[in-house]
């Protein structure tokens, strides 16, 4: 008896809980009608098992009508999601005190081609063509948790050239396609422009066209690392036996050339709390030639703004390679703007991708992101950021559990959902 009533209380706690935050984070809803069916969505996401349909999160309510409500509350309704995920993120900014924006690539297979943006392209995860829908997450990120605040759907403009899927996904006017890293930058920019502090943009772009990553985030005046492929080429200078020579050739030889810089550095694992690792590291003054309108990345604390000028052999950069200890050839190779950072910081950067990885395996899949059944354009939007205020939930209050009530990040949360 004595543990059902604890249950009891748990479970009261939490929809109190659920309903605090959700009276912060879905506030901008004009109606009082769409705030209660947000947080209806939000509790259904959080405690329905299973694939997260309509049907499913209905269960979760005493409302026979619940289904077709909450679809009617997603598809077809009028609220702004953009004010939603801004709420979001300035809440999150504030809770966790991330070090990083983390931008990562979501692909859902479909077998139909009728939802919104679904065409066939290649996996490089999969190293093969399907037929699928992708979109891009910004997550902010710190060594202890992740979450996503921003989403951007690739959709080419072929696919918008077609006016019958067009219409029947209720795609807006103003969208004219943006597809690809197209999407990842734009996912970044709209949520720079939200008024939380900016951070270290960190992506894995080994299979993404660098050239409109590096120069979108160079004109904005953001801090930039990522990661690239080894056979990405750039130019360099006093590296080989030319000591005087400018040479342009790929990041691994260059990066071969500079194993003898290579330095040990422990790391805590994210996706392993307490467990520590240690890499070798070796950094390479590189240049990106050609980059126009190169403004300092910000006020990041190693991004050595005032040294950041497009010199004649173009805009500076850091080649950052890592080694495990017992491999000859390079694990990982890194590019970044933050030329004044020290290697062990970047390092550190550049492992919150694992952070991120983890909490989508965890939290996002658990809380239904990709599980949105309907077909149109305002539907899938609506439902990811439902999905993100769903995963902050989950994941502040795993944080909570963990620290205990007498302070933390759970203390934290309690007063900040009552905001």
């Amino acid at each position: 008896m004595p543990d059902v009533q604890e249950k009891s209380r748990t479970r009261r706690a939490d929809l109190d809980t659920v309903s605090r935050a959700c009276g912060t984070l879905l506030a901008s809803l004009p109606r009082a009608d769409q705030r209660r069916k947000g947080e209806m969505y939000v509790r259904g996401l959080l405690t329905s098992p299973g694939r997260k349909t309509m049907r499913n999160l209905a269960t979760s309510t005493d409302d026979p009508a619940a289904a077709q409500s909450l679809h009617h509350f997603i598809s077809c309704s009028t609220w702004d999601w953009t004010v939603v995920r801004a709420s979001l993120a300035r809440h999150l900014d504030r809770l966790l005190s991330p070090r990083a924006w983390v931008v990562r690539s979501m692909l859902v297979p479909k077998t139909g081609r009728h939802s919104v943006g679904v065409e066939r392209r290649y996996a490089p995860a999969l190293g093969e063509t399907v037929n699928s829908q992708q979109s891009y997450g910004l997550w902010l990120a710190s060594e202890t948790a992740a979450a996503p605040i921003n989403w951007q759907l690739s959709i080419s403009k072929g696919w918008l050239q077609d006016n019958r899927t067009r219409i029947r996904a209720t795609v807006p006017a103003d969208e004219d396609g943006t597809a690809g890293d197209g999407a990842a930058v734009q996912a970044v920019l709209k949520a720079a422009a939200w008024g939380i502090e900016p951070r270290p943009v960190v992506m894995d772009a080994r299979y993404s066209a660098l050239p409109p990553l590096v120069e979108a985030f160079t004109a904005a005046g953001l801090p930039f690392l990522l990661r690239v492929s080894g056979g990405c080429t750039l130019l360099a200078a006093g590296v080989g036996q030319g000591k005087t020579r400018v040479s342009a050739a790929s990041a691994e030889h260059l990066l071969g050339l500079a194993r003898g810089q290579r330095r040990p550095v422990e790391w805590i694992d994210p996706a392993s709390p307490g467990a520590r690792r240690t890499s070798l590291v070796a950094p390479l003054q590189v240049y990106w030639p050609g980059t126009p309108d190169a403004r300092p990345p910000g006020s990041y604390a190693g991004s050595a703004a005032g040294s950041i000028r497009t010199t004649a052999l173009g805009l500076p950069l850091t080649l950052l390679g890592t080694w495990q200890t017992y491999e000859r050839g390079v694990r990982q190779v890194w590019l970044t703007n933050m030329t004044g950072a020290g290697y062990g910081p970047l390092l550190r950067l550049s492992r919150l991708t694992r952070r991120v990885e983890t909490d989508f395996s965890d939290i996002s899949l658990d809380v239904g992101v990709q599980d949105f059944e309907g077909r149109s354009y305002p539907g899938w939007h609506r439902h990811v950021t439902l999905a993100s205020v769903a995963h902050a939930l989950r994941m502040l209050g795993r944080q909570e559990a963990s620290v205990g009530p007498a302070g933390g990040p759970g203390a934290a949360h309690r007063a900040g959902s009552g905001a």
